[in-house]
């Protein structure tokens, strides 16, 4: 996990290796957490068991407009804002660490309420280490319990369609995503010129090496003057616009200390 995604399982979290990869061992028939170990360190990142086991180790704890006042900055300021210097150009958003996707399907909602005309042509890219949670965020179907936290009823009503219990995010809104895996410590080249990378509560599972290697990847992906988004908790060196919120210099400055 720490060689390919860079997450750090201390000696005290065993159970998290006996509660999430037990019913995984069994999934792809191994005896024991042993003999699915000796398998998957002996596979290719792109194996099925491998991204299974990365899918079940990382922390998947999202909901919907996760944080109203990181929210309410982005509505209020930060859009406005990025609209008006845009002067009609398509924004560019990238939803670095999506989970099963609630972030970007937050953002496309906010768009579509406030700013239409806006939403039609935004790009909107959204990834995640797993490729298993990407594709639940593609299929955009959630359950009574997901939707429950953090929507509304009115937005509940106006962008899903109810099926068999659960809840799928009408085409409109799923269509103007676009989903990839990609691991942030990988060395695939990533998006470029974005208005905004959101990559909240990743970091603080990163080791310090890690976190300044993705917070210059962060850079690298954003238009000069652009936004990166954090966790409340998380930092950077650069000066604070709010909790969460960071915006580059016009003029780049590259390296984060």
């Amino acid at each position: 996990m720490k060689r390919e995604c860079g997450v750090v399982l201390a000696d005290e979290q065993q159970y998290l290796l006996d509660s999430r990869l037990g019913p995984v061992a069994r999934q792809h028939g191994h005896a024991s957490l042993t003999e699915l170990v000796e398998t998957v360190c002996s596979s290719l990142p792109s194996a099925p068991v491998a991204c299974s086991v990365v899918d079940a180790l990382t922390t998947h704890e999202s909901l919907f407009f996760r944080d109203q006042a990181f929210w309410r900055q982005l509505e209020e300021h930060i859009l406005p804002q990025l609209i008006a210097e845009a002067d009609g150009r398509p924004l560019r958003f990238w939803s670095a660490a999506c989970s099963h996707g609630q972030e970007p399907y937050s953002l496309a909602m906010l768009l579509e309420e406030k700013w239409p005309h806006v939403a039609a042509t935004a790009q909107i890219l959204a990834s995640d280490v797993s490729p298993l949670a990407v594709q639940r965020g593609r299929e955009g179907l959630y359950s009574m319990l997901e939707v429950n936290r953090g929507l509304v009823a009115t937005r509940l009503l106006r962008h899903f369609t109810q099926e068999s219990g659960s809840f799928r995010i009408q085409s409109l809104l799923r269509n103007r995503i676009s989903w990839f895996a990609y691991n942030l410590l990988g060395t695939d080249v990533g998006p470029s010129r974005c208005d905004v990378v959101l990559c909240r509560n990743v970091l603080i599972y990163f080791s310090d090496r890690d976190r300044a290697f993705t917070l210059e990847r962060m850079e690298s992906a954003s238009r000069p003057g652009g936004y990166i988004a954090l966790g409340g908790t998380e930092t950077t060196p650069r000066p604070s616009l709010a909790p969460g919120w960071y915006q580059l210099p016009t003029t780049p400055i590259r390296g984060f200390p």
